[in-house]
């Protein structure tokens, strides 16, 4: 799950104290958390049956729930909430015995940071499950599907399984003059051939089962023998296959012409080029990349993964020679890098202005050479295009494909991350970068970020996007959450990508003042033309502590003449946790100006209504992951209703964030729900352009 889920956790723990800790020390480290804190075996019972959890911490020596007891509950009603155990014995034999009991792991009291690395691991592993599950849903679903498609299908189609007919459609038994598929199936089929065809049959079965090819049909002739004991001459095609989760050959007669087959194939073909360059098209490139992988998957072979991008192809090429010119150059490309193939090699046009080059074999080194070379041949060679001549370069990522690489999505991943390494390590491009796992020290990798920010800030790399957040109660506030993104070459970063572990309060200040200002500037250019807008800003816990933004903030409304009750700033409930005192200040700072404050991620932690006694905010976001067990998982809406219903008796407002379903609508209506937002509403948007008007 990503760091930015919340986590819902199950703590057992005999001091309460010791259990907020824990729920801070998650916080803190930038992991937000539902707790529930657990005294019993009955309540473990019901929230169990009652909600999904994702982790459950106990510590070792609780004597209100004993963890053994917990384990036990947790196995008897089969579900799969990973334990982890917390003991104040050093050594191996308190992990050995918490182990045995079932726990997934036990760390030692205090050792947070062990903690940490642990609680990710399991939280991968949980994904990971829960992944291969609905996986596995979907697979038998489609083998269902694919069973109907069989009955039905005009093609008359076998699975053969060590010579003997498992499965036959209607088709088939009709075929050779048998009343159903139950007449000849558990028959061989050797027995459906022609007597001095047999020999010849069974060994052309037998090779093809050896051979496991997944790729292309063999053909097969044959002379059957019908029920009526009449010879028919037959021409099928036979194919590896897995039936009934056994691996067999599928052997499918079509009732077409054989010219119609044909031209089925050709179309087949060119549904699978592009019309362009001739090449193999990105739909089609990535199934094969995907079957490459499953070849690799059950060998000691590594393959390889080019991703080539031609450089500043805007500015060298469209901008020089226009579309026509530029579509060109493309065909040329697309001619070196046919002329460029050895044997095994796939190559397809991934993009406007990239190329993948896929190697069903090679090394590091061998791929490092060969990418050399063709950097060289593309850097070497002067392209005609529009009447113009042109010299090109381009860059290259890398990436290696093993029994370890998943998915072609996965990999391809790699190689686009490699291709921007290596315009980071050369920004002139004509240049390539292997990818590597990340190995670099967290430090490292927190220096990046901050220098990422800091150009963005003054390169003016960084923009706002405007997302509605709809009344439902008609109150006609026109109220938008400005949202910041960082642009890196393709990509929109959000926050979480881009601020995580910056670890500088006075780059994250920065980055603060120049949302407010940017979106206030345009709240007032909304609101000269007649559109009363209100923003809802984030700000960082930099900006908490942050003792003179709130003076800087009465001199920024004056100058872009906007009124302060245009603004609510939206503080997380994390950083209102750990920072209760600078929180309650500058809460009362502002509103004392005339804004508002919101807190979001509302609903987290072990007591979320605690912190409202000491800070007093105008509105309140629920977590995503409230609407998430409604809308995604199918849970019951009763713990989201609780939630609205208990803060609107405090006078909070409520937001509902992460709506994208109609279905929703009728439960936050009953429960007074004041705002809802999300995509069902309206995406991010560059322009405060949304119609509140309700029909």
């Amino acid at each position: 799950m990503s760091a930015s889920d919340t986590i819902r956790l199950l703590l057992i723990h005999d001091v309460p104290s010791e259990a907020q800790r824990l729920v801070s020390m998650l916080h803190n480290a930038g992991r937000p958390n539902r707790a529930q804190h657990v005294a019993s075996e009955a309540a473990l019972v019901k929230l169990l049956q009652d909600k999904t959890w994702d982790l459950l911490i106990a510590a070792e020596g609780s004597e209100k729930l004993a963890p053994a007891v917990a384990l036990r509950t947790i196995q008897k009603m089969q579900k799969d909430v990973p334990v982890l155990l917390l003991s104040e014995r050093d050594g191996a034999q308190a992990v050995v015995e918490g182990l045995k009991l079932g726990a997934r792991d036990v760390v030692t009291v205090d050792e947070d940071q062990h903690l940490l690395l642990v609680i990710q691991r399991e939280l991968q592993a949980l994904e990971n499950r829960r992944k291969a599950r609905l996986h596995d849903r979907r697979y038998h679903a489609t083998l269902q599907r694919a069973k109907e498609l069989l009955d039905s299908s005009k093609d008359a189609i076998a699975y053969v399984s060590d010579g003997l007919i498992v499965y036959a459609n209607e088709s088939f038994a009709e075929r050779f003059g048998y009343k159903s598929g139950e007449d000849v199936e558990y028959q061989p089929l050797i027995d459906m051939l022609s007597e001095n065809e047999r020999e010849d049959g069974r060994e052309f079965l037998k090779q093809c089962a050896i051979d496991n090819n997944e790729v292309e049909a063999q053909q097969w002739k044959f002379t059957a023998k019908t029920a009526s004991g009449s010879h028919l001459p037959t021409r099928a095609e036979v194919l590896a296959t897995v039936y009934d989760e056994e691996r067999c050959l599928q052997v499918r007669i079509a009732t077409r012409a054989g010219d119609t087959e044909q031209l089925e194939a050709q179309l087949s073909d060119i549904k699978n080029r592009d019309p362009l360059t001739g090449l193999y098209n990105r739909q089609h490139f990535l199934r094969l990349l995907d079957s490459t992988i499953n070849s690799i998957a059950g060998s000691q072979r590594t393959g390889g993964l080019l991703y080539l991008e031609i450089d500043r192809f805007e500015e060298a090429v469209l901008g020089t020679v226009g579309v026509a010119g530029a579509d060109a150059l493309q065909k040329k490309v697309a001619e070196l890098l046919q002329s460029s193939l050895r044997r095994g090699d796939v190559v397809a046009r991934y993009g406007d202005d990239s190329f993948c080059l896929l190697m069903s074999e090679t090394t590091p080194d061998s791929a490092e050479r060969r990418t050399a070379e063709l950097l060289k041949k593309v850097s070497d060679t002067i392209f005609e295009a529009a009447g113009k001549t042109l010299h090109v370069t381009a860059s290259v990522g890398i990436s290696l494909l093993s029994e370890a690489s998943g998915s072609g999505e996965k990999v391809l991943n790699q190689a686009l991350r490699a291709h921007d390494q290596a315009l980071q390590n050369n920004d002139k491009g004509n240049c390539f970068a292997l990818y590597e796992p990340d190995t670099e020290q967290q430090d490292d990798a927190n220096t990046y970020r901050r220098a990422r920010v800091a150009q963005a800030l003054e390169a003016g790399s960084l923009k706002l996007l405007y997302q509605p957040v709809l009344s439902l109660q008609g109150s006609g506030e026109h109220l938008y959450e400005v949202l910041v993104r960082l642009v890196d070459g393709r990509e929109e970063l959000a926050p979480v990508a881009f601020l995580e572990g910056i670890g500088d309060s006075s780059l994250c200040s920065k980055l603060d003042r120049w949302v407010i200002l940017t979106a206030i500037k345009a709240a007032a250019a909304q609101r000269s033309a007649g559109k009363q807008v209100t923003l809802l800003l984030h700000l960082t816990s930099a900006s908490l502590l942050d003792s003179g933004l709130p003076a800087w903030l009465g001199v920024a409304f004056k100058a872009a003449k906007v009124s302060p009750g245009a603004v609510v700033f939206q503080l997380r409930q994390e950083d209102i946790n750990s920072n209760l005192h600078a929180a309650r200040d500058f809460t009362k700072q502002v509103q004392d100006l005339g804004c508002r404050v919101a807190v979001c991620h509302f609903g987290t932690g072990l007591n979320p209504f605690k912190s409202l006694e000491h800070v007093k905010v105008d509105v309140a976001k629920v977590d995503p992951s409230f609407v998430r067990e409604v809308q995604d998982e199918g849970e019951s809406s009763e713990t989201l209703a609780n939630l609205i219903r208990e803060l609107s008796t405090t006078g909070t407002k409520v937001i509902v964030p992460h709506i994208e379903q109609a279905s929703m609508l009728p439960t936050l209506w009953q429960t007074g729900t004041d705002y809802i937002q999300g995509y069902y509403v309206q995406a991010p948007a560059e322009e405060m352009a949304f119609d509140f008007s309700l029909d």
